[in-house]
């Protein structure tokens, strides 16, 4: 008979570590946050004439309506030339049926340019990055960001007891609200996946200093390329790789990066470079 003692020793319990438990923490966050996007939002490419049409409509109502950047006119349509060659990424509000935000990629081939050297080339100061240093095709300048008003104020507009405006919308809940900040993330996560895509490397930008440092706080870890100009309101130039925008992504938008990659799918025009879309275009 053995005298054996039983053991009285606890079983092992898993210890995690301080920043494993803050990794495992901020994935379930970054879960959350893909998972209530995709049930209010869709980031997706413009492909038709009526979903341009709309982005058209939306930047007239924020840049000519709103702000007065640019003048109205009868169509209700802001456009220009580089509307010509650019790539529209959209996200639109799937209760409503609403675009809620839209950007556009400028992408030029060798005989076209970008607005930045068209119209504000004294904005750039820092040689090495200059976009005349790089291949046309390898280069895309992002621009004409808009929100619509409706997704811009509604902490305001709740404060003051207003009512969204628009077709038929409701008051938003609050877990909509909680997920308004993150409408412009997902133009700019859209507007890497089509970079990759049809192969640009080199991104450039003209934005108010103050919405650089905000970007770099969700990621877009941007570089300053120039000095302050005064061009509707304060701005600077910038500029962003591809690489540096996916190396610096914080993990608590990888899930949303995924789930943003399900549904923006350009076309092979669009890939191509053709982003033409006649029917709209000759009418300005």
């Amino acid at each position: 008979m053995s005298n054996q003692q039983p053991s009285t020793m606890a079983p092992r319990k898993l210890q995690l570590s301080a920043s494993s438990v803050k990794q495992l923490s901020v994935q379930h966050q970054a879960d959350e946050l893909a998972q209530r996007y995709q049930r209010y939002f869709q980031a997706s490419i413009a492909s038709n004439d009526e979903e341009v049409a709309k982005i058209y409509q939306l930047r007239h109502r924020v840049y000519c309506e709103e702000f007065q950047f640019e003048p109205s006119n009868q169509l209700q349509m802001e456009r220009d030339v580089y509307d010509g060659y650019s790539h529209y990424c959209r996200v639109q509000h799937l209760n409503s049926g609403l675009d809620a935000g839209c950007l556009r990629m400028v992408s030029p081939n060798k005989q076209q340019s970008i607005p930045l050297l068209d119209t504000c080339k004294s904005a750039i100061s820092h040689q090495e990055l200059h976009p005349e240093n790089f291949a046309k095709e390898s280069i895309c300048e992002v621009s004409r960001v808009a929100l619509d008003t409706q997704f811009r104020r509604r902490k305001i507009d709740r404060k003051n007891g207003a009512t969204p405006a628009g077709a038929g919308l409701n008051e938003f809940s609050q877990k909509e609200l909680r997920t308004f900040p993150y409408i412009t993330m997902s133009l700019y996560l859209a507007a890497s996946i089509v970079a990759e895509q049809c192969g640009i490397k080199h991104a450039y930008v003209m934005v108010e200093p103050k919405l650089a440092r905000s970007l770099s706080m969700f990621g877009i870890k941007m570089t300053r390329i120039g000095p302050n100009i005064d061009y509707h309101g304060i701005r600077a130039a910038y500029h962003i790789t591809l690489e540096r925008f996916q190396e610096h992504l914080p993990m608590l938008y990888q899930p949303l990066f995924e789930l943003i990659k399900q549904t923006v799918q350009p076309s092979p025009a669009l890939l191509a470079g053709n982003t033409q879309l006649s029917s709209l275009l000759t009418e300005i």
